[in-house]
């Protein structure tokens, strides 16, 4: 009589048989999952100009989505994304110190309910988390840390609850220097440290309310301040450095490097409050393509060298290399070729910004009359071997008539 009582060895055995049937799986599921991580990654942005041209409610002629026009929009935005066999969008939620969802620090965003300060009544960024995740694209929050808003300096005209309007009516005259108006704009002030708060307060309630993929910052960081560099925009708060450092024998650093280090302190700040709630999300900066200038010692203020050299600053970089091969300051090859020398930290990524807007257009010579440049340019950045991927700027040009030719030649290298 057989002994039904299954013995240690039996049980050895069967975990064996289940290891390798189920085990396998579970690793082979896993080696899958690494190796996919290693192909091109696409992406589009699509940005405050595509709401804003959608903003107009054709059947009333009145600004601002309802829920259901809003949700059928990005509906139709994603799945043309699938199609297009991107891999994420980026999308912009701040793009002028506004609000794309219900915040706790920045007004609601015109580009939403029409008016800045007016509740939409639903969350859209809620809506298009799930609905990038339903058709298994990621999504990266896209946000512009310093821009208050563009060829206005009207501060009644921000909402009531804009900080940037509180911090320059309110009574505290030290409030005043947080929000600075230069060339016909307004900026918070990067030097600030309420302002640097503020920043990533903004950033917090997205990546602890919102299951999103990525923190994106554009290209607006410091404006271009031009020859008197040394004595506009922040240059008060740069004096009462140089008198604290005096007062303290401290090293005084000139103002450019103070600068780039007032930049350098929200970037990296960011970087460990994203990665203190989770490590998963992404943390990415898309400059200017243009080298030459974001060097200099007037603009921007971008530690770029910094970045892609030192950990514990950004997941990837997408530099905006906008030109053609034959454009006389900024060539596309040797652009590219400059960045990637740039790039010491190898887990640092790099995206190119691809510029599907140009593609016909008359902006160049090249972009008009050869309809293969983007195809080109993405099959250059493969043949480096050092591009992570694309990100194309942006949504609506994938479907303009003058890009159609230049964008349907690249899209049959997608992927």
């Amino acid at each position: 009589m057989i002994n039904k009582r299954m013995t240690g060895y039996t049980w050895i055995k069967l975990a064996c048989i289940i290891f390798a049937l189920f085990g396998g799986l579970y690793l082979s599921s896993h080696i899958s999952k690494a190796a996919e991580d290693d192909r091109e990654f696409n992406a589009v942005w699509i940005s405050y100009l595509e709401f804003n041209d959608r903003l107009k409610d054709p059947s009333t002629g009145e600004l601002g989505f309802s829920e259901k026009r809003f949700q059928n929009i990005i509906d139709e935005m994603f799945d043309n994304v699938v199609e297009l066999k991107m891999d994420a969008v980026i999308v912009h939620v701040r793009p002028f110190g506004d609000a794309f969802y219900p915040s706790d620090y920045f007004p609601w965003s015109k580009y939403i309910s029409g008016t800045q300060g007016k509740d939409p009544g639903f969350d859209p960024l809620k809506y298009m988390v799930s609905a990038a995740h339903k058709r298994d694209l990621e999504f990266h929050a896209w946000l512009n840390p310093y821009r208050v808003t563009s060829n206005s300096t009207d501060y009644k005209a921000l909402a009531k609850d804009n900080m940037a309007r509180r911090w320059r009516t309110d009574k505290l005259k030290t409030n005043d220097r947080r929000v600075i108006s230069y060339n016909g704009s307004l900026y918070y002030n990067p030097s600030d440290i309420w302002v640097q708060s503020l920043i990533r307060n903004g950033i917090e309630e997205i990546v602890t309310n919102y299951d999103v993929d990525g923190i994106h910052f554009d290209d607006y960081f410091y404006p271009t301040l031009g020859s008197n560099y040394k004595k506009s925009f922040d240059h008060i708060e740069y004096n009462e450095y140089v008198k604290w450092c005096k007062e303290n024998g401290v090293k005084i650093k000139p103002i450019e490097q103070w600068r780039r280090d007032n930049v350098n302190r929200l970037v990296k700040k960011s970087y460990q409050l994203i990665k203190g709630i989770d490590k998963s999300v992404e943390f990415g900066i898309s400059p200017g393509g243009f080298l030459d200038y974001l060097l200099m010692d007037d603009r921007y203020y971008t530690d770029i060298k910094t970045w892609m050299s030192k950990p514990g600053y950004i997941d990837y970089i997408a530099p905006q290399i906008y030109w053609s091969f034959n454009h006389s300051r900024f060539p596309y090859d040797e652009t590219l070729d400059r960045w990637l020398e740039l790039r010491k930290n190898q887990n640092v990524k790099v995206y190119v910004g691809i510029a599907t807007y140009r593609a016909g257009s008359d902006l160049e010579t090249d972009w008009k009359k050869d309809p293969y440049l983007l195809k080109k340019q993405i099959e250059y950045g493969r043949n480096t071997g050092k591009v992570d991927g694309y990100m194309h700027f942006r949504y609506d040009f994938f479907y303009k008539k003058a890009t159609q030719t230049g964008v349907k030649h690249m899209l049959k290298i997608i992927n």
